[in-house]
């Protein structure tokens, strides 16, 4: 059991080091997204060794190459074809463009497009970062979908790149789960059941059952205090640990 995200770089002399980078990323893999609930399949995804984290020191003013980026993602890939996860992380200098949040997030979009035209597996791309906004702006209400932002604010910039067939996977176990609930539901209406097992299940919208169950756990009161506390935490660490 892997019990933390796969490792792809050595020792080279950067700083802070790839031991450090994947420590704290890995209190963010587990502490929030697993013990948290954010994710239905995180968690076996790590254990078993499927989870990949290849890092990059941003230290140039210019924006990494979006073609070498997907050419490393491939490869690993290509090594691992059981690779459920990967998670490219940035560890960007001070004064660099994509401290800023969006601009980092304009990013996902490039590589995207060169990961596609490297005729790779598919994966889905988002973005993490640290200065994602906690809360909505002005007098917007959290919602499941403001809160999106304030569960992606990892250590450093990170693009999560879920496997196709992964989600697809989960899809189908979620179209199961309503389909069994529904069954339950007019377990005592025959007209309702009879209706229920000729009816095709449309697609469940996983991400938008995701982004439902996350605002149970931690959209308000203490769930999402504890949230809050958790990304605090493992923020500071960062600082301290990268300081050194």
């Amino acid at each position: 059991m892997h019990s933390g995200a796969r490792q792809h770089d050595d020792d080279d002399g950067q700083r802070p080091t790839p031991a450090v980078v994947h420590a704290v990323h890995d209190r963010y893999l587990v502490e929030i997204v697993e013990e948290l609930g954010l994710c239905p399949f995180a968690r076996r995804s790590r254990e078993q060794g499927r989870v990949h984290r290849p890092l990059w020191w941003v230290a140039e003013p210019a924006e990494p190459d979006p073609a070498q980026c997907a050419a490393r993602l491939l490869a690993i890939v290509h090594a691992h074809p059981d690779a459920e996860i990967l998670l490219p992380t940035f560890v960007v200098a001070p004064g660099h463009l994509w401290n800023d949040a969006e601009s980092f997030a304009s990013f996902v979009a490039v590589l995207r497009g060169a990961y596609e035209q490297q005729g790779g597996p598919r994966f889905f791309m988002v973005a993490f970062h640290p200065g994602f906004p906690s809360r909505p702006a002005g007098t917007r209400a959290q919602t499941a979908d403001t809160l999106v932002p304030s569960i992606r604010r990892s250590p450093d910039p990170v693009i999560q790149c879920v496997s196709a067939e992964v989600l697809e996977r989960a899809r189908a176990q979620a179209q199961q789960h309503a389909h069994e609930r529904l069954r339950v539901r007019f377990a005592d209406d025959p007209v309702m059941r009879a209706l229920i097992e000729r009816s095709v299940q449309a697609d469940s919208e996983l991400s938008a059952e995701i982004a439902r169950n996350n605002f149970t756990a931690v959209g308000t009161g203490a769930g999402r205090e504890e949230l809050d506390r958790r990304v605090a935490d493992i923020a500071r660490e960062r600082d301290a640990r990268y300081a050194r």
